[in-house]
């Protein structure tokens, strides 16, 4: 099996209530979005950042 090689960015929602996004090589708006978005927007808990 073959190595990522691109950055891959994972944005979750710490209590759990479904809301994820997920970002393959984020462009510089996308690198915006993810560092604004500190809150879920679907509970309002904290946003949880995993990056490989």
């Amino acid at each position: 099996m073959g190595r990522i090689c691109s950055l891959f960015i994972v944005l979750e929602c710490s209590e759990s209530c479904g809301f994820s996004r997920i970002y393959n090589q984020p462009t510089e708006e996308q690198m915006r979005e993810i560092d604004e978005l500190q809150s879920c927007p679907r509970c309002g808990a904290a946003i949880r950042r995993v990056a490989f």
